[in-house]
């Protein structure tokens, strides 16, 4: 059985603002802040600071749904597009969405992947094992589902999340 979440809308969107707030525009640069910053939790802290669905297109991790969110502007959660690489925050995060934990992790995935040039990001996000496995498997699709137990670097927490993870409150 595979490792599912359900997803924490208002975490994923305040997660996505802090990380405009801190300084990454760059909506690709932004995706693999977020990719970064959710397994570095899920190996620290056996939880998602999102929960949302990863996958795989050819230019790297992508969370789904935060992904969808930034095709257009949507003031009502925070930001506007700005063009069609760039978001603006039109408010701060609300950190009562998102823990110690969360902000720790965001900071970690922040390091990662900001400022950097695409091709640095793109080198470096092509190096993850999720991504490379999922890329593979997708066929003749432009991308394919990223499966968190490939994000997980302990067997035994694959095991207990197997189970658990459809029963978490994120």
């Amino acid at each position: 059985m595979a490792i599912r979440f359900n997803i924490n809308t208002e975490a994923a969107i305040e997660a996505l603002l802090w990380v405009i707030q801190r300084g990454e525009n760059n909506i690709y640069n932004i995706m693999k802040i977020l990719y970064a910053a959710e397994k570095y939790h899920l190996n620290t802290y056996g939880s998602p600071i999102t929960g949302d669905r990863y996958i795989a297109m050819e230019y790297g991790t992508v969370p789904s749904w935060i992904f969808d969110c930034t095709k257009r502007s949507n003031p009502s959660l925070g930001f506007v597009r700005i063009d069609k690489n760039t978001l603006k925050a039109n408010r701060e995060p609300d950190l009562d969405h998102l823990s110690e934990s969360d902000i720790e992790a965001l900071e970690h995935g922040f390091s990662e992947y900001a400022g950097k040039s695409f091709d640095e990001v793109l080198k470096k996000n092509h190096e993850e094992i999720a991504w490379k496995r999922a890329y593979i498997s997708r066929g003749n699709g432009n991308s394919a589902d990223i499966m968190f137990e490939d994000m997980i670097d302990e067997e035994w927490l694959i095991d207990d999340l197997t189970q658990l993870a459809r029963f978490m409150v994120i």
